[in-house]
């Protein structure tokens, strides 16, 4: 590439009304999913099923994302399309109890051959109610009222935290706990509320997590996994035998031997360590460095916002796509007690992939009307 081209290029991109590389991560990050979950279904009875539906949740994920990119995020805060959205989730969140068990949880609503996880859905509303909800408060000067915006802003958080919990889901939970938390710090609520909530909010984690058996045989065999190696243990010990044998440049490229007989849900929930087993720490590493690249994009897009709205709309919506995709890699890497919970952009499911896109689609037009705003007052100094 000439010089001139190279300076045409760099120009064109900083025209450009939106945030490239914010998109650039997320569609890179999408396809190379659909890559890896093929490889990682190659131990399944139909991988080219896997393939093909993939690809067809990419396909819908990015039409959801040009299409969000497009409408104005300040739509999404009028009080009827924020109260809609809620009411539609909880709803949804209650339809799923009418279908059949998958793996013991009611999480899918399954209708000939078709199936979604409301919970998804979930995470996305509770960041616009919240973005909304917070900036309103701000306006009306009664962000420090605990009565007036923490207590209430925690009632629809724990509706839709019971709901989820009832299927259960305790994974999707403690996004929604992480979300809420991640707003109010942001929207600049007092830190004395914050520290009220904090123990309370940890204290109903532990009684859930003691409560339940098989829960807290998750904790017990996070500390020591040897000590049920081919019941409880058995996932985390193949992930960490499929991590370490990637070595440092990995076995290759569909060449990963753990996935064929051995890993639990290799294409979903361990889908990180096929990555590190067949291309090494070197592959893994630079999947963390990207979703930590996107991480960077998505906050920037929010402190470039023009109002607190769209700051809190990008802050949201990033810390939901980046937390869950480090919860998952902890998961297969021992680092936190298991938990089936996806890896965003990669893993194989129509739900995840298609909100995870959704998502990005908003943070673009947060992060083109931060854009325009900037440009106008440049154009307004210079006058």
């Amino acid at each position: 590439m000439t010089k001139s081209s190279r300076k045409n290029l760099l120009q064109t991109t900083e025209e450009l009304r939106w945030d490239l590389w914010l998109a650039a991560a997320a569609i890179g990050l999408t396809l190379f999913g659909v890559i890896m979950v093929y490889s990682a279904s190659a131990g399944t009875k139909n991988p080219n099923a896997f393939l093909y539906g993939q690809i067809r949740y990419a396909a819908m994920g990015l039409i959801a994302m040009l299409v969000l990119r497009r409408i104005d995020y300040h739509r999404l805060a009028q009080p009827s399309v924020v109260y809609g959205f809620l009411g539609a989730c909880v709803i949804l969140l209650l339809v799923v109890f009418l279908f059949p068990k998958v793996n013991n949880a009611h999480r899918w609503i399954l209708f000939k051959g078709f199936s979604a996880q409301p919970s998804e859905l979930a995470k996305i509303a509770l960041v616009i109610f919240l973005a909304w909800f917070l900036s309103e408060r701000e306006r009306d000067g009664d962000l420090e009222n605990f009565w007036a915006t923490i207590a209430p802003a925690s009632v629809v958080m724990g509706l839709l935290a019971v709901l989820i919990l009832k299927e259960p889901d305790l994974g999707t939970t403690l996004m929604l706990g992480v979300i809420f938390l991640t707003m109010l710090f942001a929207a600049g609520a007092p830190a004395r509320h914050l520290y009220k909530l904090s123990p309370i909010l940890a204290a109903v984690l532990v009684f859930l997590v003691v409560k339940v058996v098989w829960r807290w045989d998750r904790v017990l065999v996070f500390l020591d996994p040897e000590r049920d190696p081919r019941g409880k243990g058995y996932q985390i010990l193949q992930s960490l035998t499929a991590v370490g044998s990637g070595g440092m440049n990995g076995l290759g490229f569909g060449q990963g031997r753990q996935k064929l007989a051995f890993l639990p849900e290799p294409q979903s929930d361990f889908i990180f360590s096929v990555i590190s087993e067949e291309l090494g720490l070197a592959g893994a590493a630079t999947l963390v460095l990207v979703f930590g690249f996107f991480l960077w994009r998505g906050l920037r897009a929010g402190f470039r916002a023009p109002d607190r709205l769209g700051m809190l709309l990008a802050v949201g919506l990033t810390t939901s796509i980046v937390i869950q995709a480090f919860f998952n890699i902890s998961v297969a890497l021992n680092l936190v007690p298991a938990k089936g919970i996806t890896l965003p952009f990669i893993s194989a499911g129509g739900s995840s992939l298609i909100t995870a896109l959704a998502s990005v689609g908003i943070l673009l037009n947060v992060s083109e009307q931060g854009i325009e705003s900037g440009r106008s007052r440049e154009r307004e100094s210079g006058r």
